[in-house]
């Protein structure tokens, strides 16, 4: 169970702590004026959170992808496969070309 002190005793302490949160694999809840503030945990619990965030950060991304991809479908109903083909294939080129202006990506020819 996480173990609660005040700001004041963080400061004081601060050593003491990080070594119970990791002897104790539990978090150290720092709060000021009665109200939970921050937390000290270890590093293994920190990457957990961290592959949390980034795993629904990725989740947000792609959702909002499938919503842009219902919003163009909806737009764009009246076009051929070969036209929506040939219009993702001018975009890819363009992003890529953007790219390697940038110098962000290189392409090598493998005959030289």
């Amino acid at each position: 169970m996480p173990k609660a002190v005040s700001a004041t005793e963080a400061k004081n302490r601060f050593g003491s702590l990080v070594g119970w949160v990791t002897d104790e694999d539990d978090e150290v809840i720092v709060e000021r004026q009665g109200r939970p503030r921050a937390v000290i945990m270890s590093i293994a619990e920190y990457e957990k959170v961290q592959e949390l965030r980034e795993q629904r950060r990725r989740e947000e991304a792609l959702a909002t992808l499938r919503r842009l991809r219902a919003q163009i479908q909806a737009r764009n109903q009246d076009l051929t496969v070969e036209e929506a083909d040939a219009i993702a294939d001018r975009a890819t080129r363009d992003a890529i070309q953007g790219l390697i202006d940038k110098g962000t990506l290189r392409f090598e020819d493998p005959s030289e």
